[in-house]
């Protein structure tokens, strides 16, 4: 759950659905499904990076890391730089 709230809380865009109608962060429950349904007109770099932790959060669903090259440089730096990947990581 970590992973997720560092992720919406650094971005832009899903910074607007950290609320309790998407993520329960008492219950560690994410409306996948609505945020997926939520996301269809978003751009293909701003999908990639709420796949990218809905995917660190649950492991499911496909994740094309080739995505990554349409990101720019501040979104790279979120998912590559920052905490993200280390929170998801930490036992490895």
């Amino acid at each position: 759950m970590d992973t997720v709230i560092s992720l919406f809380s650094n971005h832009s865009k899903l910074q607007r659905y950290l609320t309790d109608d998407y993520i329960n962060i008492y219950e560690g429950i994410i409306e996948e499904e609505k945020l997926k349904k939520l996301s269809k007109p978003w751009s293909r770099s701003e999908k990639f990076v709420l796949q990218l932790a809905l995917h660190l959060y649950s492991g499911r669903g496909k994740l094309d890391l080739n995505d990554i090259d349409y990101l720019d440089d501040k979104n790279k730096h979120l998912v590559m730089e920052m905490e993200a990947m280390k929170i998801r990581f930490k036992a490895m």
